[in-house]
């Protein structure tokens, strides 16, 4: 009796008093027993099941005889705690020393909704949410392979988040593996948050605006590459997964090339290459062209005398604007839409050009590259071409045709000394490979990666 007290003022002094910690005080077979939970993150039918589930044997041992979930005695209180304070229950026994943490875990979470930013026409309509344990079964219901791994960790100090990194056995990539593991081995004193946190505590934070992997808020994407040989992070509380190695071009697929039939997809996939292609270096083109004075199909008044800081002045300020509009509507509450719509009539419309604030040939390019930018699937992909685009564009304006091709090498250079991991960023274009190639521009079945 007196030992079951002391651990229950440990654990007390441990945790401090909250509203949503609830303690149960029960008997069985003449020992006392203490349920110790966190309403808030528990379910209470699973706790009752454990009451009706509690066997101890004449040795003092505890188990839970048709309880579904499981059971894991633990005798290190600081690890006790924190199951505790991840959602399961503990549960304490007279005459017994240690802390049997049980699995009653039941997070808030929202439904399994499409993504809204990787919307699909004939793909699955689901998509990742805040909950790990859901994440998991999202891609478990579509791979059922005995050899698939999911391995779990706790890091952060006080966060204590849940990550856990997926793969198949045999087909991942040792050498992506035992990196990922290195990496995560050496997070200590740092607090995960999100899946952009933790990558940044994993490769480091650089000026390289190329994101290092690739995220997606679709099982069905991470369940392809994990056949494919990839490895698979989830991050507890956000929705969105980390897929390791990735490409540049490896960024631009979409689930559609996986649904629609091989002349569709390979059209689409070439007409989004060119796209994309076009939202990086048509801008800066068009300036190189206007400030040399050569003419252009677009019927450009060309001046004698082009003064070059109004040009780019207006060139530069649309862009800006264009991402001001972008920005503010992602986070526009949907009642005030309506108004956002009037606003941007007339700050993109005949009213901002009639005030000479830019000219309609300019309205039409800045179009043009952003229509490119959101073909682009993958996020911070296309926030990355946006960047290099405004910097081409202003090399191109202040040095004409020469700023433009020391940009676009430049803009190359960077893309050529970026390494995912152990892949090359242009990887098949830079190293070449016919066979790779192939398939990005044709396509290809999802086949399993060769097994080592």
């Amino acid at each position: 009796m007196k030992d079951l007290k002391n651990r229950l003022l440990s654990l007390q002094q441990a945790i401090s008093n909250s509203f949503d910690v609830v303690y149960r005080n029960v008997e069985i077979n003449d020992h006392r027993c203490v349920i110790i939970f966190l309403s808030s993150l528990s379910d209470s039918q699973l706790i009752a099941d454990i009451v009706e589930s509690i066997v101890i044997t004449i040795k003092s041992e505890v188990t839970l005889t048709f309880y579904p979930g499981s059971v894991e005695p633990q005798s290190d209180l600081h690890k006790a705690i924190t199951a505790l304070l991840s959602g399961q229950c503990l549960v304490l026994v007279e005459g017994v020393d240690k802390y049997y943490c049980v699995e009653t875990r039941s997070y808030p979470s929202r439904s399994t909704a499409e993504p809204s930013v990787e919307k699909s026409i004939r793909g699955s309509h689901d998509g990742f949410v805040e909950n790990i344990i859901l994440n998991v079964g999202l891609i478990r219901r579509r791979i059922r392979d005995p050899h698939l791994r999911v391995v779990i960790n706790k890091e952060g100090v006080k966060t204590r988040t849940d990550i856990a990194y997926v793969y198949i056995e045999h087909l991942v990539d040792p050498d992506i593996l035992t990196d990922f593991e290195h990496r995560l081995t050496t997070l200590d004193e740092t607090e995960i948050l999100s899946e952009r946190n933790l990558s940044e505590q994993l490769y480091g934070k650089t000026w390289n605006p190329y994101p290092h992997v690739r995220y997606t808020e679709r099982p069905d994407i991470s369940a392809i590459h994990l056949l494919q040989g990839y490895l698979i992070v989830l991050v507890d509380n956000s929705p969105c997964a980390i897929i390791i190695p990735t490409t540049f071009f490896e960024q631009t697929k979409q689930i559609e090339e996986y649904t629609q039939t091989t002349l569709i997809a390979t059209f689409t996939r070439v007409i989004r290459l060119i796209g994309i292609l076009f939202s990086i270096y048509l801008l800066p083109l068009w300036i190189t062209v206007i400030i040399d004075k050569n003419p252009t199909m677009l019927n450009f008044p060309l001046e004698d005398n082009v003064k070059v800081l109004e040009f780019g002045f207006q060139v530069i300020f649309a862009d800006i604007v264009v991402e001001w509009i972008r920005q503010s509507l992602i986070h526009t509450p949907t009642i005030l839409s309506g108004i956002m719509s009037f606003i941007v009539i007339f700050v993109l419309g005949d009213t901002a050009v009639n005030f000479g604030v830019y000219t309609n040939e300019i309205l039409l390019m800045i179009a043009l590259c952003n229509i490119g930018n959101l073909l682009t699937p993958n996020y911070e992909l296309s926030l990355a071409n946006k960047a290099f685009r405004i910097l081409i564009g202003l090399m191109a304006l202040f040095y004409g045709q020469a700023g433009f091709c020391i940009g676009v090498l430049f803009h190359i250079i960077v893309l050529l000394s970026t390494k995912s991991i152990k892949f090359p960023y242009l990887y098949p274009l830079i190293p070449f490979s016919y066979r790779e190639c192939k398939k990005l521009l044709l396509g290809a079945p999802i086949r399993l990666r060769k097994e080592k």
